[in-house]
């Protein structure tokens, strides 16, 4: 026989959350911790937005902060396109416009009525420029106001 005589008894199945001996373990394996997949970006490209939003924003902007959004908005997009130069130029003019009648509304006294009924008309007609006149340069076509005194040429 063999020089140990007790038998060995089978080893069967280890139950669930019970260590198996040492002796039975199998190797462990390190998990990779979660890596989120590389997304790759387009480069910004300059010149690639749409000059009918910065028109919009320039004249929303004006239809309720008077001229200081348009003489921004009209320096700093000077001289990238022609049409929406032309656009920024019109809008600087009625705010400009606007800003007198709202200013002699306030300040003359007795006919001051006359000109705050100007401001509003003024005002409701600044209005509709900012619906229209992003339509309108979308189309290739400046946006011209009903009146307007050209105090920027």
């Amino acid at each position: 026989m063999s020089e140990n005589s007790t038998p060995t008894p089978p080893v069967g199945p280890t139950p669930p959350g019970y260590d198996a001996p040492a002796s039975h373990q199998q190797p462990v394996q390190h998990q990779q911790p979660y890596q989120q997949p590389v997304q790759h970006q387009q480069p910004y490209q300059q010149g690639a937005t749409d000059p009918a939003g910065t028109v919009t924003l320039n004249y929303w902007l004006s239809v309720f902060f008077s001229w200081i959004p348009a003489l921004v908005f009209f320096l700093t997009e000077k001289g990238k396109n022609g049409l929406v130069d032309d656009v920024n130029k019109q809008n600087l003019n009625f705010s400009i416009l606007r800003g007198i009648a709202g200013f002699l509304w306030v300040i003359v006294p007795g006919v001051g009525f006359i000109f705050g009924l100007a401001a509003l008309a003024l005002f409701v007609i600044h209005i509709l420029a900012a619906v229209e006149a992003p339509k309108k340069l979308r189309s290739g076509q400046p946006y011209r106001f009903p009146f307007n005194v050209p105090f920027i040429k």
